[in-house]
């Protein structure tokens, strides 16, 4: 009895002192309302550092970086929130306002109508969504294309081949969109530039020509990696090279 209540003692206090853990949301939370948003960020960073990652997270680091007026970390971690939860209108609106702040006039080349709708398509829903899809998908055409090879009736042909078509071209879809979404979600090509002002370059070297002159929070792709640069891309299409310190992946 007296070794129950010792661990029953033991575990409330565990309890209690997890409740009252500075690294907790709550804790975060609780000092961004009173706006001391430099703790929160020290405690949100340290959830990141134990390896917890998700949207919310992402979004209430780029608030607290932009309430500090410090736009390039806000940016940044609006844009790996919305990585996670591309259609969540909050992140978008945030991350929208963020880059109406930027000092560089920089216009971004649009998609095109097809690719913009299959983008929009694809993360719509998570990979394994797509990923269970597109594995029913490939098992009913299996079966639709047995029962299409041995039924005898022409009823039942008809029948199995607009499944095995059906089948055949969502599930086709529902992969594609899987490998999509996984390749977005893992490639890092875009990075955000965190350096308050630097030139982009025509060779990987200092001396070098400057292309262009952008600002901490433009968004780059990154093309290639050489020798600690990078090789990439602005919105308009523009190439140059920048030291890979200056910028951070999403």
């Amino acid at each position: 009895m007296k070794r129950f209540l010792t661990v029953i003692f033991s575990l409330s206090i565990f309890c209690n002192l997890f409740a009252q853990n500075p690294s907790s949301t709550e804790a975060a939370e609780e000092f961004y309302k009173n706006q001391q948003y430099e703790e929160a960020i020290k405690i949100y960073q340290n959830i990141l550092s134990e390896g917890e990652t998700s949207a919310e997270l992402f979004f209430n680091l780029g608030n607290s970086y932009f309430k500090l007026n410090e736009l390039p970390q806000a940016i940044l971690y609006y844009e790996k929130a919305i990585l996670l939860s591309p259609n969540d209108k909050d992140i978008q609106y945030n991350l929208a306002f963020a880059n109406s702040q930027h000092p560089d006039n920089i216009e971004h080349l649009s998609l095109g109508f097809l690719p913009r709708i299959y983008q929009k398509l694809y993360r719509l829903c998570s990979v394994d969504f797509w990923a269970i899809s597109g594995l029913i998908l490939l098992i009913t055409f299996c079966i639709s294309v047995i029962l299409f090879l041995f039924t005898q009736t022409v009823t039942r042909k008809k029948i199995a081949f607009s499944v095995m078509l059906f089948s055949l071209c969502f599930g086709t879809l529902s992969f594609c969109s899987a490998n999509s979404r996984h390749n977005e979600l893992t490639a890092h090509e875009y990075a955000i530039v965190m350096e308050p002002t630097t030139s982009i370059k025509t060779e990987p070297m200092i001396t070098a020509m400057d292309l262009a002159t952008i600002h901490g929070g433009i968004k780059v792709k990154i093309l290639e990696e050489s020798f600690g640069w990078y090789k990439v891309e602005l919105g308009n299409g523009k190439e140059g090279w920048l030291p890979a310190n200056f910028a951070e992946r999403i």
